[in-house]
């Protein structure tokens, strides 16, 4: 396998990161109607991209951890899955609870960028266009 990123995982982290960007800047243009959210951006924006960044580390890990379940057998495939899906939450519940524990940001926009994975999955076949559109 190797430690080469497949195309595929490339188009959906760059998703994760234009939905990341996306979401900071609807929130800043939000924070900056509505004042009460203005005193908090700091603390938005750290969750925000800690959540980002943990999401592409759960996609890599997700895209590794597929890969080396197809080269087992299928019930130790779906105890491997079963055991690697059970360390993505565990990651993910530790993250809230260290950005709770310090308030070092909002443990909601963490959520937010951990959620970004799905965006990004559902941006990949639009990125797939616009970057394969000079190859054809």
């Amino acid at each position: 396998m190797g430690s080469k990123i497949n195309e595929k995982l490339s188009e959906i982290l760059a998703g994760i990161f234009l939905s990341g960007v996306t979401i900071q800047i609807l929130f800043f243009a939000a924070a900056y109607f509505y004042r009460p959210f203005w005193s908090g951006r700091t603390s938005f924006a750290v969750g925000l991209w800690i959540g980002v960044a943990v999401a592409a580390v759960l996609s890599i890990h997700m895209y590794r951890s597929i890969d080396h379940a197809l080269d087992m057998e299928p019930d130790a495939a779906e105890r491997y899955i079963r055991r690697v899906y059970t360390i993505r939450a565990v990651v993910i519940m530790v993250m809230a609870a260290v950005i709770w524990y310090t308030g070092i940001g909002y443990v909601m926009a963490s959520f937010l960028g951990v959620f970004c994975i799905m965006f990004g999955r559902w941006m990949q076949p639009l990125i797939h266009k616009m970057v394969s559109r000079g190859e054809d």
